[in-house]
């Protein structure tokens, strides 16, 4: 999975676990806490040939903090990034390879780009029990150019996620808009990302969660990515959460396969 994905599954796995306190809590019991601060840190890994000859593997441990303070949500990321595969491949502004700029083959890796972003969100009960999240986030070039691990350049995007509850199930769908920062020589386009899924309430704690989500490609050399994501969350202990994960690329800009587990502990 993508550095900066990456960095939102967090955010959204925290949403969907408010979603669960919601349904488990009533509206007069409920209580907001006016503060709140998570790490998260885990193993994703990806394969795939992205339309070329030879394949590329990308190993991604991401380092991840949240802080929250009633609607208001902060994510700030750093991952670290081993990617192996052909020369002419770098990774590009969401963290898929990106064909078609001069680099080293084999095995490079270092610390990935710095991603920082925030949500607003509006509770269920403002909007007749819709929960819409507004989001922007930037991801700063504080990776290696040199190493293809960055484009070297500043990107910001946009995204609102809508979801409703009903019962154990909550659907949503989440449209977003990536502004990208253009390196010498290179020209990348600006595009579309989407996604539409649901979350279901399992038993206890746990949640099963299923996606279909789309991003459009960003450069004429690659193709659109089109990709399938499943993973499964649920508390290891009062401060501790587990989720595993898995992703199925159905385009030429997706990876072939893709599997990883993110760990998140509650520091208060």
């Amino acid at each position: 999975m993508r550095p900066t994905v990456l960095a939102g599954l967090g955010a959204a796995m925290a949403l969907v676990a408010s979603s669960v306190s919601a349904q488990q809590t009533s509206s007069v019991d409920k209580k907001v806490d006016p503060f709140s601060l998570s790490f998260s840190t885990g193993l994703d890994y990806s394969s795939g040939g992205y339309g070329a000859a030879e394949k590329t593997d990308i190993l991604v441990v991401p380092f991840s903090l949240r802080a929250t303070s009633g609607n208001v949500a902060f994510t700030a990321t750093l991952p670290y990034i081993r990617i192996d595969g052909p020369g002419g491949v770098v990774v590009g502004p969401s963290g898929e390879p990106l064909p078609g700029v001069p680099s080293t083959s084999g095995v490079r890796d270092g610390l990935g780009d710095l991603s920082l972003g925030a949500t607003y969100t509006i509770p269920a009960e403002t909007l007749g029990g819709f929960e819409l999240g507004l989001g922007g986030r930037f991801k700063l070039p504080t990776s290696s150019q040199r190493k293809g691990l960055s484009t070297g350049e500043t990107d910001f995007s946009v995204s609102a996620d809508l979801s409703y509850t009903a019962g154990a199930v909550t659907p949503f769908v989440n449209l977003g808009y990536r502004f990208l920062g253009d390196p010498e020589a290179i020209d990348l386009r600006n595009g579309p990302t989407a996604s539409v899924g649901a979350s279901v309430l399992l038993g206890g704690s746990s949640v099963l969660i299923g996606s279909y989500d789309y991003a459009r490609a960003s450069s004429n050399l690659a193709k659109d990515s089109h990709e399938l994501f499943g993973g499964i969350s649920g508390p290891l202990s009062s401060r501790l959460n587990l989720t595993g994960y898995g992703i199925l690329g159905l385009s030429e800009g997706s990876p072939d396969v893709g599997v990883g587990l993110l760990l998140t502990a509650r520091i208060f």
